[in-house]
């Protein structure tokens, strides 16, 4: 056997193994779209119509016809955006102050608020729900907002404080030794270099809070303030499911997010494979 035979041996085994993978992954997706299509004699056939002959769009129609799903669609946009964008700002001050300043116990602060990150949600209901009751942030998109903060918030800080501390000490000194403040030289030199990271960690933070359900389902209880997940989750009750409804509302919900990994792809795999790197 030549090196070069074993060589395509190799190649064709992992080609065959990522083949394996992208249809173990894709077919939720593959069904989900297609289910979206069927008539709802289809889909609940038996056996499965894989591909529907007669593609219908009345999902779709009765989506927006019969329920409030744009006006959902728009809460989980902003709700999560606010989020999101929260988390990384205040993660990523944090971040520097972490890895850039002398602060004592700055260690064990560190390591705190990796703990804070692993918390189950639930246990952060009760406390959220009496602390929003009392100021006032009950059934309130921007209390919502914050609530996702304090699983946001800890995770951008634990992943950004290593992508600010590679980046060289020496180019912030020079920029601060040229009149620079410490916030611009953070601006100017130290975000750029760790731009990577703060797109890696803002779509993960956007990721989680448009997904949540148990936060949104107990601190919004007004109907026309729901976000996606508990709005949708109405689809299915104990005498019926519509599965039309779910899978064209699944479709939909997918898109932002397969829209933004497209666009920000490059900067993802960068980001996280110097996460990686840094262990």
């Amino acid at each position: 056997m030549t090196r070069s035979f074993r060589r395509s041996l190799a190649q064709g085994r992992t080609y065959l193994l990522v083949i394996l993978l992208l249809l173990f992954v894709g077919f939720p997706l593959f069904w989900m779209l297609m289910s979206s299509g069927k008539l709802n004699s289809d889909i609940v056939r038996i056996p499965p119509v894989w591909i529907p002959f007669l593609p219908t769009l009345e999902h779709y129609e009765e989506l927006f016809e019969v329920t409030q799903f744009g006006r959902w669609f728009l809460n989980s946009l902003l709700v999560c955006s606010l989020s999101t964008i929260s988390a990384v700002t205040l993660g990523v001050l944090g971040a520097y102050s972490l890895s850039r300043l002398k602060v004592r116990g700055k260690e064990l602060l560190g390591r705190s608020v990796l703990l804070a990150y692993m918390f189950p949600g639930v246990l952060l209901v009760i406390p959220l729900v009496l602390v929003f009751t009392r100021i006032g942030l009950m059934n309130s998109q921007v209390g919502l907002a914050l609530a996702y903060l304090t699983f946001a918030l800890p995770f951008v800080m634990w992943v950004m404080r290593d992508f600010l501390a590679s980046v060289p000490v020496d180019l912030e000194e020079a920029a601060m030794i040229d009149g620079a403040s410490r916030l611009e030289a953070l601006r100017d030199v130290v975000l750029p270099q760790a731009f990577p990271g703060i797109i890696a960690t803002g779509i993960f933070a956007f990721l989680f809070a448009w997904n949540e359900y148990l936060f949104a389902a107990v601190l919004v209880r007004s109907h026309d303030l729901q976000t996606l997940p508990p709005a949708m989750a109405n689809f299915a009750s104990a005498m019926d499911t519509r599965w039309g409804l779910i899978m064209a509302a699944s479709t939909l919900a997918t898109l932002p997010m397969a829209i933004a990994f497209a666009f920000v792809q490059k900067y993802l795999i960068t980001g996280l494979g110097a996460g990686g790197v840094k262990g």
